[in-house]
């Protein structure tokens, strides 16, 4: 049903385009014809004279106007749409009509039209404030700068024709003497024998075969062997890191709430507690950006679970959604977290500005939020060295994992860590495809890209298990134990260091319904080993059963992050203990570092789109070279897994299949008995398909897609029989 619905959306768009396309080309021939042919009819002679009367001699730009819309929808490339094209489009014709109206006070020889209405008053204008010649100049300026932004011409690209090109006199004097030494970049390259033939095991995204060049050129062994030159020259390549003022200033990081306040709201907790009572002291009233903690101490005799089962009485009393009871065994005492009347929201510019932060010397540092005290909360990935993110529906977990993916981008170079982003949901993470950061071990650099096919994911987990047993081998060779000590030998002795990779998952779920057994058995490997050589994982998941985080993931995983759970059994699975069901969502979370007893509760950082993309756009802006060595394992990338693998996945796909048809020929065979009996129930269903199960299931898929729907105040279905008459027409 939803291909069915893409398929027709699609069709939709594409006669909508075709539509507009048409009535673009017939609008730029009618005006062209109104416009220079006198004898146009009524119609004709109306349209120009408006036109003229309006804009005067902007007029005659219409034409051009139309036929760049046409263009526009008849070429199927979203680059070309813009918001903000009718805007350009007005501008051109208003200030043409401005310099015709100069054109015309300069009395030429050639009759020249006037400027209109618009053009008049436009040329006015700008005569006030910068004279005659002035004024023709500035609406020449702006007539030019809307028509570039209509048209998509970049001044850069028109300036970079007419200036020379050294790389290219460099490779023709090359080209004319093979045998000289050449100064190129501050370095001197000598050609060999060896440099003068073309290396066939160059990667692809280097030489192409349609870019081998022609041999009686004899061209210089740096562009056969310009993967490596790139390699060398991008450990000294001048890359800034990314700078805090491209984030928005913290408006309010705590709520300023005044003394009186906090007292008030503390005596009221203290007399609802007396009201049960439980008798209690306020010792420390800590206030937060959502939240405020009242630290108890308790009467002797007077236990902790006295304080929970009366959680839902102290919320009313609170007039809050939700509170949430934790000890704090240092202090002797009970914390209570009262979310504020009124939450700020937690930047992210905050937390990297402070010290903690800008002084962490590890690549892999995390701002993940704000405690309920409001001081930045600061960890380090390598020490975890995987994390485990659970959270429902807008809980922030994927404002979470841009937070994750921006803290790491503030503190490393490409070459110093890279991401292998896998997202099947494919709306998350499209924002860093073209960083130089990606990282693929099936591809080259200059290919990799997010990952959102499962078989896809799956290969590249197994790859990257290829990956780390290959880094284990240097290392071994090395006599090292894991990459901070490779990478400070390599700094010693003037070799190539070895990057980070961070691996993250955003949704785990999908992974492990397509592909189980590889993505499972990849992962432990992974969680198991990695760590030593760089290797870490992000696994998030919206949908936290031990379907999906299994005992064997969660015995690698020891540190957690919790976002709102919606039950307490999904909060157990994530974090072994209750808690994350009471969150308020919108970041609030629950953190467990690895080694700890109880969960830290944090704020997460909120990010903008709008602020992730100035960073990701300063990252780009650099041309930072995308260059990394793939493994020397042989990858097929079209055959997929391996033999074992590929035939696992075909019979998961071909049972899936033979389920899906199964349950359509059911669902049919449902609707046509409900049509015959004029009437639905379970006991109906379960007498003609034999299952109780199979019986609730078919209800829910009728009741789903809106063939049957039982009104409120009834226990009775109603049946919506036109659309069943429909659907089976359709499909007959």
């Amino acid at each position: 049903m939803a291909k069915k619905h893409r398929k027709r959306k699609q069709k939709n768009e594409k006669r909508h385009r075709e539509t507009a396309a048409f009535l673009f080309a017939l609008l730029t021939l009618l005006s062209s014809y109104a416009l220079v042919v006198p004898a146009s009819g009524m119609i004709g002679e109306a349209f120009a004279n408006l036109m003229f009367v309006m804009f005067g001699g902007g007029t005659y730009v219409l034409p051009f106007l139309f036929l760049r819309y046409f263009l526009i929808y008849i070429k199927e490339s979203r680059e070309s749409y813009s918001r903000l094209n009718f805007v350009y489009a007005t501008g051109c014709v208003i200030f043409a009509s401005a310099a015709f109206t100069f054109l015309k006070s300069m009395d030429f020889v050639l009759k020249v039209p006037d400027g209109g209405w618009f053009g008049d008053k436009i040329y006015l204008f700008f005569e006030r404030l910068f004279g005659n010649w002035g004024a023709f100049v500035a609406s020449i300026s702006i007539f030019i700068f809307f028509a570039t932004r209509f048209l998509r011409i970049s001044f850069s690209s028109i300036f970079k024709l007419f200036l020379p090109n050294k790389e290219e006199n460099v490779d023709f004097q090359a080209s004319q003497i093979p045998n000289s030494k050449i100064k190129k970049n501050d370095k001197i390259y000598e050609p060999t024998n060896k440099e003068n033939t073309v290396n066939q095991n160059t990667t692809p995204n280097i030489i192409s075969k349609e870019e081998v060049p022609d041999p009686s050129t004899k061209r210089p062994a740096a562009i056969a062997n310009e993967s490596k030159t790139k390699k060398i020259d991008s450990a000294t390549f001048p890359y800034k890191l990314p700078n805090t003022n491209l984030l928005e200033v913290d408006k309010a990081a705590v709520l300023k709430a005044s003394k009186e306040e906090l007292f008030q709201r503390a005596q009221l907790l203290k007399k609802t507690l007396q009201d049960f009572e439980i008798s209690a002291e306020v010792k420390d009233i800590i206030p937060g950006p959502v939240l405020t903690r009242y630290d108890l101490l308790l009467a002797p005799g007077i236990r902790v679970e006295a304080i929970s089962n009366i959680i839902n009485n102290l919320s009313l009393a609170m007039r809050t959604a939700s509170i949430r009871v934790v000890p704090i065994p240092e202090k002797s005492a009970v914390g209570i977290e009262v979310p504020n009347p009124k939450g700020a929201v937690v930047g992210l510019r905050g937390i990297l500005e402070t010290e903690g932060f800008s002084s962490a010397k590890s690549l892999l540092t995390l701002a993940l939020g704000k405690t309920t005290d409001g001081a930045g909360y600061i960890t380090n990935l390598a020490s975890m060295p995987h994390l485990l993110i659970a959270g429902a529906t807008g809980s922030g977990k994927s404002v979470g994992i841009h937070t994750i993916i921006l803290s790491i981008l503030y503190k490393a170079r490409p070459d110093e860590v890279k991401f292998m982003l896998i997202d099947p949901k494919r709306v998350e993470m499209p924002l860093y495809k073209d960083i130089p950061h990606l990282y693929n071990p099936c591809c080259a650099a200059a290919d990799a890209d997010i990952i959102i096919k499962p078989e896809e994911s799956a290969l590249a987990l197994k790859k990257l298990v290829d990956v780390m047993l290959k880094r284990y081998s240097k290392f071994a060779d090395n006599s090292v134990r894991n990459i901070e000590q490779y990478n400070a030998k390599m700094e010693e002795t003037g070799g190539e260091k070895e990057f980070y990779v961070v691996v993250i998952i955003d949704e785990l779920a999908d992974l492990m319904l397509v592909a189980k057994k590889e993505i499972e058995d990849s992962i432990q490997r992974l969680a198991q080993m990695a760590r030593a050589v760089g290797i870490h994982l992000i696994l998030a998941t919206q949908r936290p059963s031990v379907n999906v985080i299994t005992g064997i993931i969660k015995a690698n995983f020891p540190a957690r992050l919790s976002f709102q759970t919606t039950s307490k059994i999904d909060s157990r699975v994530i974090l072994d203990t209750q808690g994350a069901e009471n969150l308020l969502g919108k970041g609030d979370m629950l953190f467990l570092p690895p080694g700890e007893a109880r969960p830290v509760r944090l704020q997460g950082a909120f990010v903008s789109l709008k602020e992730a993309e100035k960073i990701i756009d300063f990252i780009n802006d650099q041309d930072f070279p995308r260059i990394y060595e793939p493994p020397e394992i042989a990858v097929e990338a079209s055959a997929g897994f391996t033999a074992q693998g590929s035939r696992i996945m075909h019979d998961e796909k071909t049972a899936k299949a033979q389920k899906d048809k199964k349950i359509e020929a059911d669902f049919i065979m449902a609707l046509k008995l409900m049509k015959e009996r004029c009437g639905i129930s379970q006991d109906l269903l379960k007498a003609n398909f034999g299952s109780s199960a199979k019986a609730a299931n078919l209800l829910s898929l009728l009741d789903r897609d809106g063939f049957i729907s039982k009104p409120k105040g009834t226990n009775r279905w109603q049946i919506n029989y036109d659309k069943i008459d429909d659907y089976l027409s359709k499909i007959s």
